[in-house]
């Protein structure tokens, strides 16, 4: 009987060690959990993905052609040159440069040696740097700034040669981008409008093309689209008509993240002189890299 009451305090006095004992477990968990979590949020909280930009030039383009634009934005500090992507007639590319991921907002600079090329080609050959950029800098999301065909190359391919595993486009800039018609060659000025709801009026083929696979645009672009107009009664930048240019507010304005436009007015909003514009890359930069 004696023996029996010496357990049963004896167990009795264990209790409460071994309650305080589990007690402190739990709480010792629940902070290892919170910290963690914590630890987790501010890591997602203070990374910057890197977001390179890419500059392409349009129909008989060359070096010069977004040179400026590139040099405007380094000059003001908002971002940097890192490599230039050559692409031969084969459709191979070479680059030169160097990218050493320490540069917040590198721009790579496209050329094609065909630059006549058609728009389809010159689209596969863009989604051959883009899924190397992806493969060799693990890049997610890229921003793009075109000039003239450029911008329908971009449109194709985003229409026709992206993926579902493609990085996003974050942000497209056309400019002077025909995407229904040019000048001399399906267009003539004042000839076409815009309706009350952006829907062009006359629609050559490659724009009912662009219309009939426009859903598969990503939308998660923004995108800001200039475009020049001469104030010469023209309606023009002398090869790209504004109703062309605007026209594609009617493929993609509801589809996309946001949609912008800019008209770039007087003799220095000519087709040739809009990527050499001092509106025009302030307004790129400030787009790109609100700076």
């Amino acid at each position: 009987m004696t023996k029996h009451m010496k357990n049963e305090h004896r167990n009795y006095t264990l209790f409460p060690f071994i309650l305080k004992t589990f007690i402190s477990i739990i709480f010792c968990g629940s902070l290892l959990a919170l910290f963690s979590n914590n630890t987790t949020t501010d890591n997602k909280v203070h990374f910057t993905p890197i977001v390179p930009t890419i500059y392409i030039h349009g129909y008989g383009g060359v070096f010069n052609s977004t040179e400026h634009m590139i040099q405007a934005a380094e000059k003001a500090g908002a971002a940097k040159k890192v490599l230039i992507a050559h692409v031969a007639v084969d459709g191979k590319v070479t680059y030169s440069g160097t990218w050493d991921f320490t540069q917040k907002n590198p721009i790579i600079q496209v050329l094609f040696e065909n630059n006549t090329a058609e728009i389809p080609e010159e689209a596969k050959w863009l989604n051959t740097v883009v899924e190397h950029l992806k493969s060799a800098y693990a890049i997610s999301e890229f921003n793009l700034v075109s000039h003239s065909m450029g911008g329908p190359v971009t449109l194709y391919w985003a229409l026709h040669e992206r993926t579902s595993s493609s990085p996003i486009l974050k942000k497209f800039v056309p400019i002077a981008g025909p995407f229904d018609g040019v000048i001399y060659i399906d267009d003539s000025p004042n000839t076409n409008s815009l309706a009350s709801d952006g829907k062009p009026k006359i629609q050559d083929n490659a724009y009912r093309a662009y219309y009939q696979y426009r859903m598969r645009f990503p939308s998660e672009t923004h995108i800001l689209n200039i475009y020049g107009n001469l104030e010469d009664g023209s309606n023009s930048d002398s090869l790209v008509t504004n109703v062309s240019a605007k026209s594609l507010a009617y493929l993609l304005k509801s589809h996309v993240a946001s949609y912008q436009e800019l008209m770039i007015k007087g003799t220095d909003a000519q087709h040739s002189q809009l990527h050499n514009n001092a509106e025009v890359n302030r307004a790129v930069i400030k787009f790109l890299w609100n700076r």
